[in-house]
């Protein structure tokens, strides 16, 4: 049997989830851990991997694929000519082989030497710095202007990017 992608409402994708998996289908919804801050506090919460979509694994000959379109939380499934359009072979087992306690393993950013990078989460949000080094464990060391002075930080390479 084959996967096929199915698009759901916005922030929906728990909820599609569960309704999916109640009728029935083999369903997957890949996730990693995002830093996110609020109140001064930075957390560590679970998001979906691809962001207004899930999974599902069927037969479309024998299965009733287009109550799937109909499922609370769904808006459809993928087509391509009124047929729903499979992934390509290994896609999901490749997701699944990277996952650890249910969430995926992202690979960190690489970042080189004097690279200029620009500040997404913290303190220092929307600040630009350049790059000092880069350790294995995904942290990075920067240099920022600030208020006429030179700040050096270290911060998670998921709360910086890359600028330009």
């Amino acid at each position: 049997m084959n996967w096929y992608v199915v698009a759901t409402k916005p922030n929906c994708e728990y909820k599609a989830l569960a309704n999916l998996q109640r009728q029935d289908f083999e369903s997957y919804l890949p996730c990693i851990l995002v830093r996110r801050s609020h109140a001064r506090r930075l957390h560590i919460v679970r998001r979906p991997l691809f962001s207004g979509y899930v999974f599902v694994q069927l037969d479309p000959e024998v299965a009733r694929w287009r109550s799937i379109n109909g499922t609370m939380g769904v808006t459809h499934i993928l087509t391509s000519d009124g047929r729903p359009q499979p992934l390509r072979n290994g896609f999901i087992d490749a997701l699944r082989a990277r996952e650890a306690d249910g969430v995926i393993a992202l690979p960190p950013a690489h970042y080189e030497i004097g690279e200029k990078v620009e500040v997404r989460d913290g303190p220092f949000t929307s600040q630009i710095g350049t790059i000092l080094s880069a350790d294995r464990s995904g942290r990075v060391r920067l240099i920022m202007e600030l208020l006429g002075c030179e700040v050096l930080t270290t911060a998670p390479h998921d709360m910086v990017r890359k600028v330009g």
